[in-house]
């Protein structure tokens, strides 16, 4: 059997899977199962998790199984020996604590247990068959249920832990060990499974139970569907099976894919390459389980993963890189964008082998082409022997030929995400909005992701491990490229799950090749406003900011914090808890927070005043509750505070909603603080009570400064009258690796390469980084650079990987605005890829205008290209085109056309009218939304941008009537 057939074969053959033409997976008649079948299927998913048979000769498979025997044998120099062993490894200990960590080594403990297991069952593997290996698995696992994981118990820390990555890694082992798995002892594993996935359309096993979405479904039905064929059980994988179905389907909030290709998780977070591509890599794996079986899946469930592929995945890759605007915050992790894009690879490959012929050679010569262009990380040098087979099958392949990258734009309106592709180069622009948030901190991951999307961009080039080579842990967060910045340095996690409240975020697309993007700017913590826009043309990107105003701001982080308890606790001190509650209930469930804050040496006047809390319900009985702020007069201790001792507290200031996800609460406090401050306070305290204090409420947990593994400590955000911290836009901030010297040139001179150098360029015109490109600054800028060394640790951004030091030397390259800025403005042109020489030339004839750059429009005009685009903040005209509504709008004329895109990026709009003074155009083609009204004197049409969700409309207009 070929190593292409490998995976989706040897299981799927013997359960009597049948092939159409091209390899197209033909559903099976349905019925009843048999014990041979649950057999087939078993050995089908055994062989996903093993890779099957292969040449155990081939150099890269032995090293493959090289590399799973140094893990096998260090998890096994690891195991606990001892007669009352807390836990199988002695890294690993059990504990029961309501913490992450606590709940984390159930899964991390069985899933070197089935690591373990797959080595037992790999060809070649020096543990293959090894009854050493067998019975420390056995026992392993039996530890492991005795101990912690078992049926009927209730669950500490994080839920994911109980009903996802623990049944998974249970399950598999119990795939893999199945023959040697006493009877007894997997009716217990099946009960613990069926106890923490009663159903897998439902997520928590509590009162808290809610409908499972997405990826969280996906892996909740493989679990399920594992456990039903390990226990011979019909209804349990129809279950799994059937949960399949209803997430199929696009959504129009909240998570899940969108009919533009974004994909969204935890409601408002751009997600595509963490749980959208786990998503179809689940999906792939049970398309080839279920083939050929009476649970076959349907059509259109496999037609709607296969679309993911071209509208979701393919886009968002890049010469094998996943890009890192859609990763959230897996950017945090070591793994990086190459790991990210051989996985995608993978999934592609299994897909392909499902796909109808022409599906599957497109499919594959993609993929190729990523795996050959990728010069900075072996795809083969890390890989799993299942992804080796398909990886190694392909480049092996002498019909598949690699296919180039395209050439074109690709805006994700509903993740506020933008990609343009050239060649030899791609930009991606990433944004947020009311719809889209900023960035998300979980676990501990993604700790200074604060301006990632605010207006970020992504230069990717010949330079395959820009982002790759410790960007993340070593770039300075303050000075991501693209970004409109104020320089003070915020909080860990600080804005975690927030969204700003403008709406104009989007753009236009022109014939999938030229774009018009734009975002309001609405900082995240600060009085900083801005209107930014890229102009995406066809070999190089114009970027306009204008309208900035504002900027600063000042943190003052809680000095003390505790919890008081009523009834027969009124007597106790909470103030060492990292956990404050708040709730109203019987006397004994009644509590209240306080807090305090040292606001003494503020550098000025406080014009505004916030108190931000990190909290969620935690309470068995719903997930919504209100929590509302009241000011405190008098002092008190946090060690010694109790509710018979607590201070008097003043009337409502103001409230904050709370479901059961951990975010950032903010209350406006103004009032209060600014009371006790011309008092002469500078000690500004703060009570949190329940937000419906008539009536039993739900129990609220806030995150105390106690808390120390990261910093989600309450503070007070202050809006300053006279900011401190200047205001920047960052026009490059290029990571020149370990020893990077690339030169530096700025209006013909280059610049010293000597590391801690920096200057100003008053009225510098261009300048060009060696290995990456020039840059235009359209009638001159004062252009601040900086080349330095900087020092960081993945463990800086993420609290689980490493704190092994790591140095990258950087170019930055910036505008300064000043301190407060008022109705500020920028212009700069990025052209990747060309020489300092045709720098020169360009900025010598730059071949653009920019003809507006105000907070009300901002128009690029390239007479060459024949191409006007306009981004209207508000209702007007510019260059001879007039709009009744903000939107988005790009025109080329050229040949006796006349093209026009527009789109509303406030996803508001009911319609909007354009007007353009044009005359000569008689005939037209339009999409169905756009009505034209009249071409006399002057182009005049309405379009229909209901339910359009920031999408393109396009119509062009003829000289003559169409024949």
């Amino acid at each position: 059997m070929s190593r292409r057939h490998l995976i989706l074969g040897t299981g799927a053959i013997a359960a009597g899977m049948a092939v159409a033409p091209g390899g197209l997976l033909a559903p099976a008649t349905a019925r009843a199962a048999t014990d041979d079948q649950y057999d087939s299927l078993r050995a089908t998913w055994v062989t996903l998790l093993t890779g099957g048979d292969f040449d155990g000769s081939d150099p890269d498979f032995e090293a493959a199984v090289d590399r799973i025997d140094d893990d096998v044998a260090s998890s096994i120099e690891l195991i606990d020996r001892s007669a009352d062993r807390p836990g199988v490894f002695v890294d690993m200990p059990f504990i029961e604590e309501d913490s992450y960590d606590a709940s984390a080594r159930i899964p991390l403990t069985l899933v070197r247990l089935q690591r373990m297991a797959a080595a037992f069952r790999t060809p070649g593997s020096r543990f293959e068959g090894d009854s050493n290996v067998l019975s420390e698995v056995l026992t392993g696992m039996e530890t492991t249920n005795q101990r912690i994981f078992y049926a009927g118990r209730s669950e500490f820390g994080n839920w994911y832990h109980w009903e996802i990555s623990g049944p998974n890694a249970l399950m598999n082992t119990c795939a893999l060990m199945y023959e040697h798995v006493p009877a007894e002892a997997l009716r217990r594993y099946i009960d613990t499974v069926d106890h923490f996935i009663p159903d897998p359309h439902y997520q928590y096993i509590d009162e808290r139970k809610k409908l499972s979405t997405g990826s969280n479904r996906m892996l909740l039905c493989e679990a399920v569907a594992i456990r039903g064929i390990v226990g011979r059980d019909e209804e349990r994988i129809t279950r799994a099976r059937d949960g399949l179905t209803d997430i199929f389907v696009y959504v129009s909030d909240g998570d899940g894919f969108y009919r533009d290709g974004s994909y969204l998780y935890h409601t408002r977070i751009p997600y595509t390459g963490s749980y959208g591509v786990t998503f179809v890599d689940r999906f792939a794996n049970q398309l080839v389980l279920y083939a050929g079986s009476p649970w076959d899946i349907g059509n259109a469930e496999r037609e709607f993963a296969f679309s993911t592929v071209d509208l979701m995945l393919a886009p968002v890759v890049y010469d094998n890189q996943l890009l890192d605007c859609i990763r959230g915050r897996s950017i945090s992790r070591a793994t990086g964008d190459h790991g990210g894009g051989h996985h995608v690879s993978e999934i592609v490959l299994r897909l392909a082998q499902a796909a109808d012929e022409e599906t599957e050679a497109r499919w594959r010569a993609m993929v190729k082409g990523w795996i050959e262009r990728d010069t900075y990380d072996d795809p083969l040098s890390e890989a799993s022997v299942p992804r080796l087979a398909l990886f190694k099958d392909l480049l092996d392949d002498e019909s598949a030929q690699p296919a180039p990258d395209p050439v074109n734009h690709k805006l994700f309106a509903q993740m506020a995400r933008a990609i343009h592709r050239r060649p030899g180069w791609a930009y991606a622009i990433a944004m947020c909005s009311a719809r889209v948030g900023r960035y998300e901190v979980v676990n501990g991951e993604n700790l200074k992701a604060w301006h990632t999307a605010d207006g970020m961009t992504y230069l990717y080039n010949a330079d395959n491990g820009h982002f790759m080579d410790g960007f993340w842990p070593t770039v300075d967060p303050n000075r991501l490229p693209g970004i409109t910045v104020d320089t003070r340095q915020l909080n860990e996690s600080a804005g975690s799950g927030s969204r700003p409240d403008t709406r104009w975020v989007g753009g236009s697309v022109l014939g999938n090749e030229f774009a018009a993007v734009g975002m309001e700017l609405n900082a995240m913590e600060s009085a900083l406003r801005a209107k930014k826009s890229w102009f995406c043309l066809d070999d190089r990107v114009v970027a306009l900011g204008a309208g900035i105003t504002g900027g600063g701001g000042h943190y003052a982080e809680a000095i003390a914090d505790a919890h008081v308890n009523a009834g027969s606790k009124a007597d106790d001190n909470f103030g060492s808890d990292r956990q404050l509650l708040v709730k109203k209930g019987s006397p004994n469930e009644t509590s209240e927070a306080y807090f305090a804050f040292n606001l003494s040496d503020l550098p000025a006047e406080v014009v505004s005043a916030s108190l931000h809390v990190y909290a969620r319900v935690q309470d068995s009985g719903g997930n919504e509750a209100g929590i509302d702020a009241h000011g405190v007069a008098e002092a008190w201790d946090e060690s010694t505070l109790t509710w018979n001792t607590k201070p008097a507290t003043g009337p409502r200031l103001g409230s904050a909603h709370v479901d059961e996800h951990h975010r950032w609460r903010v209350i406006d406090v103004t009032s209060h603080v600014l009371e006790q401050l011309s008092a002469g306070n500078d000690r500004v305290s703060l009570a949190l009570k329940h937000g419906a204090p008539d009536s039993a409420g739900l129990s609220v947990s806030i995150t105390s400064r106690e808390f120390s593994s990261y910093s989600y400590d309450p503070y007070l955000y202050l809006t300053l009258a006279e900011p401190t911290e200047t205001v920047e836009t960052i026009v490059e901030n290029r990571n020149l690796h370990a020893d990077g010297t690339n030169v530096l040139t700025v209006d013909g001179e280059q610049q010293p390469t000597t590391l801690g150098w920096n200057a100003t360029f008053d009225g510098a015109r261009w300048a060009h980084l060696e290995g990456v490109g020039g840059y235009l600054f359209p009638g001159g800028a004062t252009l601040h650079a900086l080349r330095e060394e900087r020092t960081g640790s993945w463990r800086d951004v993420n609290v689980v990987e490493s704190p092994d030091p790591i140095t990258r030397r950087y170019i930055t390259l910036w505008l300064d605005h000043g301190a407060a800025p008022d109705a500020a403005a920028y212009a700069y042109v990025v052209l990747p890829g060309i020489s300092a020489e045709r720098t020169a030339e360009i900025a010598a004839d730059p071949g653009i205008e920019i003809v507006a750059n105000t907070g009300d429009a901002q128009t690029v005009r390239v007479p060459r290209v024949g191409i006007v685009a306009t981004n209207f903040w508000s209702a007007g005209s510019a260059h001879n085109v007039t709009v009744d509504q903000p939107c988005s709008i790009m025109i080329r004329e050229r040949a006796g056309t006349l093209t026009v895109a527009v789109s509303d990026p406030t996803h508001l709009q009911e319609s909007l009218s354009v007007e353009l003074r044009r005359a000569g155009y008689r005939s037209w083609t339009a999409d169905e939304t756009v009505t034209v009204e009249d071409t006399d004197r002057a182009i005049r049409f309405r379009v229909d941008t209901s339910g359009a969700d920031g999408s393109t409309h396009q119509v062009t207009f003829h000289r003559s009537r169409l024949s």
